[in-house]
């Protein structure tokens, strides 16, 4: 997507997070407190004060959620007024109990026409806007991965997965297809066996031709591990001119038994390689490494990396240094979700992997396209920053979403003074709104008209010139 180079860090991630999107959760969301509301409920449950939300409450709901990820603070204290804690910020945007509110009726679609059966129907409305998003706003290079990622979850599921060499080995498999900066363009839940309890036969085959199928006849290269490396594989995606580079199982099916059971000494490699190109190779390092590579010969190449301390460079296989490197996308999307998880704790898993999508892998691609668009570098803690005081920005906030509730309250304007009963001047805030809509923050700073004035019974006793007052009061 053409984007321009002034574009702000909420604007890209207004493009994965659109308006669509959030109709949809405050729709649901809406519909789902409903239906509880139905239910027989006790006399003084919170559910009882329910009120609709509305667009920009969830946006303000979800800005909160992020910052509780820079935070990493218990849900409970970041509401609290102990001198340990004490957060003015979620206070000036919310109250505890709406959010918990909030929280526990968020809902991603109509539990009435999910289909009978459908496991992922909870949030397969979320996840098909998500990817239709994903795939509008950026497309990868040359060289795409292919790999599975778990969301953590230790609670009772049935397609619950267990992978000893994940970091988190209880959890949610997510199949994603990534560039390799790291950019998520596609995803598949793993729903567990089919209704009848029979295994899927050719399973990674399928994923890797599902997720890659808007990428093929294009001239890519996709680096897969040894759970989807197969002779069929590669031989199906040169029909597609896409290239197949990745490590291989020595008891795969069509190996070359020759290469497979040969003995080798450390840094020695043997090879063999068919009439359609697809070439097999047996590496010895400290272990034995099985490769299968479409696009690269069988030769031996130099590694910058072990030239520490006068030592002579490595030699290493071409295929094996081309994996090393493309392999690396999905591990870069995996680490920067993980600096930030926001629920820690949860009772419904697909809100878990809700909240995954939205708030870890919809930033890290925002995260991307922003480094992409600015040219330049940003740690991800810092685009977090960024995103949350500009989603919660002023100019973002909900002052004409509250007017309608303020109309028939008696509003005056007041001096702000400090403690020792001096005039406290401010810039006035409905001016800098207006400066704001065609200036840069810093540069509608300058110039703004600062006041002492302000009215007390507006939401968040704004900052209020004269001219400003009156014409806020009367439209």
């Amino acid at each position: 997507m053409d984007l321009p180079s002034d574009i702000r860090a909420s604007e890209v991630f207004s493009l994965f997070l659109d308006e669509n999107l959030i109709s949809l959760l405050v729709t649901e969301t809406n519909r789902y407190a409903e239906q509880k509301l139905q239910q027989e409920t006790t006399e003084h449950a919170r559910l009882n004060r329910w009120k609709p939300t509305t667009s920009a409450e969830i946006k303000k709901f979800i800005g909160l959620m992020i910052w509780m990820g820079l935070v990493q603070t218990p849900l409970v204290r970041c509401w609290s007024t102990d001198p340990i804690y004490n957060f003015p910020f979620p206070r000036s945007k919310m109250s505890r109990n709406r959010f918990k509110l909030l929280l526990a009726n968020l809902h991603f679609a109509n539990n009435e026409t999910i289909e009978e059966g459908s496991r992922l129907g909870k949030v397969l409305p979320l996840l098909n806007l998500l990817i239709d998003n994903y795939q509008k706003v950026f497309s990868p290079g040359e060289d795409i991965v292919i790999d599975e990622t778990m969301v953590p979850w230790r609670r009772r599921l049935i397609f619950r997965q267990y992978i000893l060499t994940k970091s988190h080995k209880y959890g949610i498999k997510l199949f994603k297809l990534c560039s390799t900066e790291g950019y998520t363009w596609s995803a598949k839940v793993y729903s567990g066996r089919d209704t009848s309890g029979r295994r899927q036969v050719g399973l990674a085959e399928n994923v890797c031709i599902e997720l890659a199928d808007k990428l093929i006849n294009e001239g890519r290269t996709l680096f897969v591990d040894n759970f989807y490396t197969s002779y069929k594989l590669a031989l199906k995606f040169l029909q597609f001119k896409t290239h197949v580079v990745g490590t291989v199982r020595y008891n795969k099916k069509f190996m070359p038994h020759s290469v497979m059971s040969y003995p080798l000494k450390r840094g020695d490699m043997a090879s063999r390689e068919d009439d359609n190109g697809i070439m097999v190779l047996k590496w010895r390092d400290v272990r034995d490494v099985m490769m299968l590579s479409t696009k690269h010969p069988p030769i031996m190449t130099s590694t910058t990396d072990s030239t520490h301390r006068g030592r002579p460079p490595k030699q290493k296989p071409l295929a094996v240094l081309a994996y090393n490197n493309g392999k690396t996308g999905i591990d870069r999307s995996d680490q920067m979700v993980s600096y930030a998880t926001t629920i820690r704790k949860s009772i419904k898993w697909y809100r878990k992997l809700a909240l995954h999508l939205l708030l870890g892998t919809s930033v890290v691609n925002a995260h991307i396209v922003y480094q992409r668009v600015k040219n330049k570098k940003m740690e991800i803690r810092k685009f977090r920053e960024l995103l949350v005081a500009e989603w919660l920005s002023p100019e973002n906030s909900t002052l004409d979403d509250n007017r309608t509730k303020t109309r028939n309250v008696s509003h005056k304007l007041e001096i702000r003074t400090n403690q020792q009963g001096k005039p406290v001047r401010r810039m006035c805030v409905l001016c800098y709104r207006k400066r704001r809509q065609t200036a840069e923050r810093q540069e509608a700073k300058k110039n703004v008209k600062k006041t002492t004035t302000y009215c007390s019974n507006c939401p968040n006793s704004p900052q209020m010139c004269l001219q400003c007052f009156n014409a806020h009061h009367t439209t």
